[in-house]
């Protein structure tokens, strides 16, 4: 009896301290693992640092215009610093690859138009990123009306002039290009009336609005929130809108079916982007206060002035969209004859 009975004593200790081990064995990896998921999900916040908005062309631009009224509202809205980066030029790329390269911290965005991430795959044939691959999507934005506009004193009242001029006189007929939309539109044209222009590459829009008013350039395709103080006071005046239909803040301006081009649905868009890998509660939080503030009467009322149709999404809807209009532009570049460069 004595004997069974030390057996089971024996038995019993370390039995019982295997039972202790393993509870703080447990209690150790659950302190820990707490302690591990506290730091890495307030890390994923936007915190306090300034923010940094690369856009791809420089100030005076309607994607300048757009990105620093946003700015403003995005500041007070998380009582933090905004910036607005300027990187114009390679049609985009130069401000695309910067945050394609950037830390996927909730610092560093991009706020581009089609051209970088949806024609430049079509129009460049060395591509330093991936439009799907390098980009974590946040939110679209919303549209920009392009308008094709002469001088005030130019000789060319109609479209049918401009085509006129071009079919009499070669390669003379100019006009600048800066992005995808005025690269694509101007051959589109070209190619459907069968006349040859000449395309005039430059590294930021407002430039081209510069040299055609000094006369260097026949005509533009100018946003309404760059062209705006031109046209108020006579300098500029529009043929047409880049759109099937009028712009109804300038109704007597026809649209491209009205002149003789159908099917011309070149549109700008806007979106914002982060680097890849941008962690999903910067994407939830950021994609949340920009719809917020595009659904304020006050910012939709300005920015309408301007041509600008803003409206948001959700960011899945934006990496949906991005893929469909890789295609579209692939289509449109093919269709306007040009190769990629």
């Amino acid at each position: 009896m004595f004997k069974y009975r030390h057996t089971r004593g024996l038995l019993r200790r370390p039995i019982l301290l295997l039972l202790v081990a393993l509870s703080l064995l447990v209690f150790s990896l659950g302190a820990t693992r707490t302690f591990a998921s506290t730091p890495t999900d307030s890390a994923q916040a936007l915190g306090s640092a300034p923010i940094r908005i690369v856009i791809p062309f420089g100030p005076g631009s309607g994607t300048d215009f757009y990105a620093r009224l946003l700015a403003q509202h995005l500041s007070e809205s998380l009582s933090t610093q905004v910036l607005i980066v300027n990187r114009p030029g390679a049609n985009g790329a130069i401000a695309a690859e910067f945050v394609a390269n950037a830390k996927p911290d909730g610092t560093t965005f991009l706020m581009t138009s089609n051209t970088a991430v949806a024609a430049n795959p079509s129009l460049m044939k060395n591509l330093n990123y991936d439009p799907v691959k390098d980009f974590t999507p946040i939110t679209r934005l919303g549209n920009l009306t392009f308008f094709i506009v002469v001088t005030g004193d130019s000789p060319y009242k109609t479209m049918d002039d401009l085509i006129a001029a071009a079919r009499q006189n070669p390669d003379k007929i100019s006009y600048g290009t800066a992005n995808s939309l005025s690269i694509v539109s101007g051959a589109k044209i070209s190619k459907s009336a069968g006349v040859e222009m000449l395309a005039v590459n430059y590294k930021n829009p407002p430039q081209i609005l510069t040299d055609l008013l000094g006369g260097r350039l026949s005509f533009a395709f100018v946003d309404m929130a760059t062209a705006a103080p031109f046209s108020a006071d006579g300098k500029m005046r529009p043929l047409a809108v880049l759109a099937d239909k009028r712009f109804p803040l300038l109704a007597d301006v026809p649209s491209m079916p009205e002149v003789g081009f159908k099917d011309f649905n070149v549109l700008a868009w806007f979106g914002l982007f982060g680097p890849a890998g941008t962690p999903p509660a910067i994407v939830n939080q950021l994609n949340q206060e920009v719809n917020a503030i595009l659904a304020k009467p006050d910012f939709r009322e300005r920015t309408a002035a301007v041509g600008l149709d803003v409206f948001g999404s959700s960011a899945e809807d934006l990496g949906v969209y991005l893929k469909d209009q890789i295609a579209l532009w692939r289509e449109l570049v093919a269709d306007a004859g040009l190769q990629p460069e």
